[in-house]
């Protein structure tokens, strides 16, 4: 009986074993005392990943779904992405975000913005999905920051700032719905 009890204890002690996660980078695993807090950012890989693939039609749903920052004509899904964005700008961290705003007709602009956690950020336009604009190729350039502007036309909006190619960096224009909120609030 005594043999039995041991052969079974052990038994249970490789089981309980096998089950435990290993907690190695690669196992992309979560504990739950290590997990980050609400509200605590953790930093991106070093080399961003790929965004995730668009197919046309691509509706606002699915970008949401994708998560990208998406306006379509004023309303705004994942806008916390944006302030987590800008908030890791601040802090040095690498993190990227892609902006999808939506034409007049329906369809889709991208904004990809890429920061390496030091001092640049590469930005790349895509209007290949806009059916009454001119496909300009997926344009990038690298830029050293961003700003919160004011102007009477645009209102309170994000520009890029010091980019290597203006040309590409003008295409980049985010209003600022949030200030806009806390001002219309007061």
């Amino acid at each position: 009986m005594s043999k039995w009890i041991l052969t079974l204890a052990a038994a249970l002690v490789l089981l309980s074993g096998c089950s435990e996660k290993s907690g190695s980078p690669g196992d992309n695993t979560t504990n739950p005392t290590t997990a980050p807090a609400p509200g605590e950012t953790v930093a991106p890989p070093a080399k961003p990943k790929a965004f995730p693939t668009v197919s046309d039609p691509y509706d606002a749903d699915q970008a949401a779904a994708n998560g990208d920052i998406v306006n379509v004509h004023g309303k705004m899904y994942n806008l916390d992405k944006w302030k987590l964005f800008l908030a890791n700008l601040d802090m040095g961290m690498p993190d990227q975000v892609r902006i999808t705003q939506y034409t007049i007709e329906g369809d889709p602009i991208f904004y990809e913005l890429n920061y390496d956690g030091a001092e640049a950020i590469t930005y790349t336009y895509d209007n290949s999905m806009d059916g009454f604009g001119s496909d300009l190729g997926r344009p990038s350039t690298v830029c050293r920051g961003i700003e919160l502007k004011e102007s009477k036309e645009l209102g309170s909006h994000y520009e890029l700032t010091g980019c290597d190619n203006n040309d590409t960096s003008n295409s980049f224009w985010f209003k600022n719905i949030v200030v806009e909120a806390e001002q219309g609030s007061q």
